[in-house]
């Protein structure tokens, strides 16, 4: 990362949230986050692709965005199954962008239930179990044998 574009980053993501929280403020919206960053890789070794662990801080914040829009607030995991229609390499190589092919396959998205824990670390375990479990089952439909063990 360059130190010089941080400031820059930090307003541009401050801006995001701000304009996420007005939306949350009006009621009758829909976000998705992708709470691992949108970052998972294929495992060089199995073949397969796992989804990236979520980054707890990213799930609190929405949370409290939730909370300070002072409207009801839904949240469920939500998987996808594309990394095969534009994957990423399978390492990552210093330097600006990544080299993508676009290929023609098929995709998945499913939408679980609500997630109603309180407690944070047992909402964020609830998140990321139901979201793996989801993603699991859905990439064996689509993608036989490539799942990961959830």
């Amino acid at each position: 990362a360059d130190p010089e574009k941080k400031p820059i980053k930090s307003r541009q993501n401050l801006a995001a949230m701000s304009g996420m929280l007005n939306k949350l403020k009006e009621g009758g919206r829909l976000l998705w986050v992708a709470p691992s960053g949108g970052r998972d890789r294929r495992d060089v070794e199995t073949g397969k692709t796992p989804i990236a662990p979520f980054d707890s801080k990213t799930v609190d914040m929405f949370r409290l965005m939730g909370k300070k829009s002072k409207k009801t607030t839904h949240y469920y995991p939500m998987a996808t199954v594309s990394y095969e229609m534009c994957p990423p390499p399978d390492f990552i190589e210093a330097g600006v962008g990544e080299k993508r092919n676009f290929r023609f396959v098929p995709v998945g998205l499913t939408v679980g239930e609500e997630i109603t824990e309180t407690d944070k670390a047992k909402f964020n375990e609830a998140a990321y179990q139901r979201t793996l479990d989801s993603y699991a089952e859905l990439r064996e439909q689509i993608f036989p044998g490539t799942a990961p063990e959830s």
